[in-house]
């Protein structure tokens, strides 16, 4: 069946991955501008924008989450309500060795991303 599928680039409505990567990339585009990244962190936002996608329901699975279709359980959502990407954080400096810094000492950082967001337990 594979060999009679026909398709041409440039015409979204014939792959559904064309037309599910321009949807990714108009989210991307979005919260680019919206929150004023910096254009050298585009791969680390479009990272968290597909970490989101992937546990946003969407209406042609339905109201399921992709990962919740893919892995068959239920995806926990709360930790997209902690960070937004780009927001100012703050984190603990552990074992810094630099002259005149102390031990626990805070430092400023932006947020871009989750961790071991592929583990649902």
């Amino acid at each position: 069946m594979i060999g009679h599928w026909k398709s041409e680039p440039h015409c979204q409505h014939q792959s559904f991955a064309e037309h599910g990567w321009g949807h990714v990339k108009s989210n991307l585009e979005w919260l680019m501008a919206f929150l004023d990244v910096d254009p050298d962190c585009w791969l680390l936002a479009l990272n968290c924008m597909c970490s989101v996608m992937n546990l946003t329901a969407e209406k042609v699975l339905g109201w399921c989450a992709p990962q919740e279709v893919a892995t068959g359980e239920t995806p926990a959502i709360s930790v997209l309500l902690c960070f937004v990407f780009w927001d100012i954080a703050c984190c603990a400096r552990h074992a810094n060795k630099q002259p005149g810094s102390q031990k626990g000492q805070e430092i400023r950082g932006r947020f871009v991303g989750f961790t071991g967001m592929s583990d649902t337990s």
